[in-house]
């Protein structure tokens, strides 16, 4: 759906088309009020990929725009390992202003900067970062982040607002619950497509063959 259907099926849900006590651009605001909701309780419900690319010399490289988590890393094709700063101590010997150079195996993050360990040697190398985003600012030509299955609960969450404004109280708890609800099919969901073809098992980490530092 585009923002303005969605806004449209707020309206005539309300039976309100035409009506100016509520502005389209309040009705926006409200979209994307409940988009931001939508992202802190399911945070895996938008992913995304950034590609940029490595300068030799340069250790630290900022996140990616809306990125509230970094899932994975890849340098040149290669999946680099998270570690802790304190894990960045026992390679550099305590020397975190430690130049050394050479293809990045490591990263850590801090004040969502990405640090690359060692710090890459050249330019130009892929780095492709795999995120958990939450939704950019909504214009009304935007295109929705939130999977479409979503969009239409997402009319609900405007309509709370709604009957926030007209002071309907009953409505109110009755398009709360509504939204409520959908907040956890859409946890159920995203636990449903993690999880594809494989069954649902916790790793322990005697099963992972490769730990932060190295072959365990």
């Amino acid at each position: 759906m585009t923002l303005t259907q969605i806004i449209t099926a707020a309206r005539n849900k309300y039976n309100a088309i035409g009506d100016s006590f509520w502005s389209d651009a309040e009705l926006l605001d409200l979209l994307y009020e409940g988009c931001l909701d939508l992202t802190k309780k399911v945070p895996d419900i938008i992913e995304a990929i950034y590609t940029t690319t490595s300068v030799a010399s340069q250790q630290e490289y900022d996140f990616p725009t809306n990125t509230i988590k970094i899932k994975r890393i890849t340098y040149a094709g290669k999946k680099l390992k998270p570690i802790t700063m304190r894990e960045d101590d026992s390679i550099t010997g305590l020397n975190q202003s430690s130049t050394s150079e050479g293809t990045p195996q490591y990263y850590f993050i801090w004040n969502n900067t990405i640090s690359l360990r060692p710090i890459p040697s050249t330019s130009s190398d892929s780095i492709k970062i795999y995120s958990l985003n939450e939704p950019a600012v909504l214009t009304i030509s935007s295109t929705l982040e939130i999977p479409t299955q979503f969009h239409m609960d997402l009319v609900n969450f405007i309509l709370t607002g709604m009957c926030a404004k007209d002071s309907n109280a009953n409505m109110i708890v009755y398009y709360e619950k509504k939204w409520s609800e959908a907040v956890n099919e859409a946890k159920k969901w995203i636990k449903k497509i993690k999880r594809g073809d494989s069954f649902s098992v916790v790793q322990d980490e005697e099963s992972i063959i490769e730990g932060y530092l190295g072959i365990v």
